[in-house]
């Protein structure tokens, strides 16, 4: 392991170890079950991290990250206004558009209609998920 990647998976695990720790401390153990959920995940991701075995001259471009930093920031700042799952949509979206250009065949309009179709999917997946299955109130605005 090269010594940024093995600074980075020192700082994942002890996030996700605070993230575990703050689960199961604060509050009534049913309220708490879906973030109990998260956290356990994503401290096992982060334990596995420790058995990568990559090269060791690998590196991250963080120039190829900072669109995907952007959208994101964007999506924490549109919540209140577009409210949960239309800046969802649109953020899902911008991603899809824009990470996935290099394998794209040369039908734009079918591409965008089949990105479009995944993005609705995603959508009421989403919905399904935190409305109806697990009664999450989510930030509301426009929608």
């Amino acid at each position: 392991m090269n010594r940024p990647f093995k600074i980075s998976t020192v700082l994942i695990t002890l996030f996700s170890a605070f993230l575990v720790y703050a689960s199961f401390v604060l509050g009534n153990s049913e309220d708490y079950l879906f973030p109990r959920l998260i956290s356990g995940t994503i401290a096992v991701l982060s334990l596995m991290l420790w058995f990568e075995k990559g090269d060791a001259d690998k590196s991250t471009n963080f120039k190829d990250l900072m669109p995907g930093v952007a959208i994101a920031t964007a999506f924490i700042l549109s919540l209140k206004i577009l409210g949960f799952y239309l800046a969802s949509m649109i953020v899902f979206f911008t991603l899809v558009m824009y990470y996935s250009k290099p394998t794209e065949p040369k039908d734009f309009w079918r591409v965008l209609l089949i990105k479009l179709g995944v993005t609705i999917v995603f959508s009421l997946t989403l919905y399904a998920l935190f409305t109806l299955l697990l009664k999450v109130r989510t930030p509301e605005g426009l929608f």
